[in-house]
């Protein structure tokens, strides 16, 4: 069959399927996660083959896969925030980790600032301090335990560490300051948790 024998309506068809095959760019607005919004919009490569759709960003080459568009996006973000995540904890920051710095910013949960206005206004009426030290992520800091109104597990959630009080007497609420071990502790997500409490 010659392009001459062909219907318009086939024709027509057929240039669509062929678009269909092309890159799209689409522009997502947000990461969909509660902690780290996107400065600006970024633009997203979209492909479709064999019923499965690839997001990439290629910036930092990563891409997301689904069965949609909005499934590969989501997953896409999802690489993003744990790449993000992974190169912070590292000591030496990569340039990959200063460029997302520049187009993430981190935000603040509704919990977080809970945390804060609770301490702001009761940390310094808590008149019992006890001295330990603690474990975190499995590594050990030294610490001052005070005692104060969130449970550990609360604390624990609104971290995101690993908290492990190596004592006898454990402590069913607490604050804890610390000072750094001599030996070396990646500690970037107790001290943003530390950081809240005045």
């Amino acid at each position: 069959m010659t392009l001459e024998d062909l219907k318009p309506s086939q024709v027509k068809e057929i240039i669509r399927s062929e678009f269909r095959q092309l890159p799209e760019t689409h522009w997502i607005q947000n990461l969909r996660h509660p902690s780290y919004h996107l400065r600006q919009p970024i633009p997203i490569l979209i492909k479709r083959a064999d019923g499965t759709v690839t997001a990439t960003y290629d910036d930092v080459e990563l891409c997301g896969m689904g069965d949609s568009v909005k499934a590969a996006m989501s997953d896409l973000c999802e690489k993003i925030v744990a790449r993000y995540e992974g190169l912070g904890r590292s000591a030496a920051k990569s340039q990959e980790y200063k460029f997302l710095k520049q187009i993430i910013q981190e935000v603040e949960p509704p919990a977080w600032q809970e945390l804060k206005q609770l301490y702001k206004e009761r940390l310094e009426k808590i008149p019992y301090v006890q001295e330990g030290y603690i474990k975190i992520n499995g590594k050990d800091a030294d610490v001052i335990i005070v005692i104060s109104e969130y449970s550990v597990d609360r604390i624990k959630q609104l971290a995101r560490i690993d908290l492990e009080i190596n004592k006898k007497f454990r402590p069913l609420f607490f604050h804890v300051e610390y000072e750094r071990s001599k030996e070396h502790l990646d500690l970037n997500d107790f001290e943003r948790f530390y950081q809240t409490c005045p």
